[in-house]
């Protein structure tokens, strides 16, 4: 992942790892670990944002909170793939909305879409 970004232009002065493969063991990662990631790679200076790349990871709960202590933007696999699919289903914005907000709104946002 690392050699991929920085082949597509982005520097990357710090990674970090659980070092663990196994997906089913990464599922179990407590949050507040994850946070205590996130916080400790995101303090550093040279960091200006924070991208969390493992799908298994369980950060819903806990992004809020540390973009808030850093202060950092943070960006997570999961929602720009969630990003991207809504793009694909014609959904080009959230006016006022994050994607924290969206779960139970698709119908709505579907319904209010211009017909192709």
């Amino acid at each position: 992942m690392r050699d991929n970004l920085l082949v597509s232009g982005f520097e990357i002065p710090v990674t970090g790892s659980f070092f663990e493969s196994d997906d089913f063991v990464v599922g179990r990662i407590d949050p507040e670990s994850i946070l205590e990631a996130i916080e400790k790679i995101g303090a550093r200076v040279d960091c200006d944002g924070v991208f969390v790349s493992c799908t298994n990871l369980r950060v819903a709960s806990i992004i809020e909170t540390a973009e808030a202590r850093l202060g950092k933007t943070r960006h997570l696999k999961n929602h720009a793939l969630a990003w991207h699919l809504l793009r694909l289903a014609g959904i080009k914005g959230l006016p006022g909305k994050n994607l924290e907000s969206f779960p139970g709104q698709l119908n709505e946002l579907m319904d209010n879409q211009p017909s192709k």
